[in-house]
């Protein structure tokens, strides 16, 4: 993978084994962490929880052989950003990674206008890359931050899964819909960690997701 990576001009370090990752992504701080399933000592699933445990933000993208939509979700709920599985095309791979890259700034977003944005008590910070829940900071991923934005951008319009991969994924094709949903539950948990955010985050049967200040829907 890593010569793969390196002729599309990529800086890469590898690792040979789990604990070893971890030690390069605290002193190298990369931009994004490809992450193999299966590993000679801890899992590619245990490496991806312990990384967003200790608050590392940059995209996590999963390989495995796995097929099964189950695996899939564990990885996506243990803080993955992606799941590419094996086989795969070496194009692909180097698309989601351009793809995941491209999307830090949220230059496709709607948002870049916005320094600040405001719905119920949940403030977002666009230049800071900081959300609070009235006076309580929330820990985001990258992903579930630049989630969080888009639809506090559009308050009270239901977003399409289609146009929530387009526009904070980067991409759409050969991907289930259906993985944006545990960002999502992810990110309702986070915020509701931190008590009433006068919001209401629900999904929209057969269509996609709608955030709205909460005395807007009551």
């Amino acid at each position: 993978m890593g010569e793969v990576c390196r002729r599309d001009g990529y800086e890469v370090v590898e690792a040979g084994n789990g604990k070893q990752a971890m030690r390069i992504v605290e002193v190298s701080e990369p931009d994004i962490v490809l992450l193999d399933w299966v590993l000679p000592d801890l899992s590619g699933i245990e490496v991806c929880r312990e990384l967003r445990r200790q608050g590392v933000i940059c995209p996590i993208v999963m390989l495995t052989g796995r097929t099964d939509s189950v695996d899939m979700v564990v990885g996506l709920e243990v803080g993955a950003d992606d799941y590419i599985t094996k086989p795969f095309d070496a194009r692909v791979l180097t698309a989601r990674l351009g793809a995941h890259l491209r999307r830090v700034d949220m230059t496709s977003a709607g948002t870049e206008r916005k320094r600040l944005i405001c719905v119920g008590d949940v403030s977002i910070d666009m230049e800071g890359r900081r959300v609070k829940v009235a006076e309580h900071e929330v820990r985001l991923t990258m992903t579930e931050f630049n989630l969080l934005a888009l639809l506090a951008a559009n308050p009270g319009r239901v977003l399409t899964r289609s146009q929530l991969l387009e526009k904070v994924w980067g991409y759409l094709a050969d991907v289930d819909h259906h993985s944006v949903d545990p960002h999502v539950q992810r990110l309702r948990r986070k915020l509701d960690a931190h008590g009433d955010s006068g919001i209401v985050l629900e999904a929209v049967p057969g269509m996609g997701y709608r955030l709205s200040a909460r005395q807007a829907v009551e």
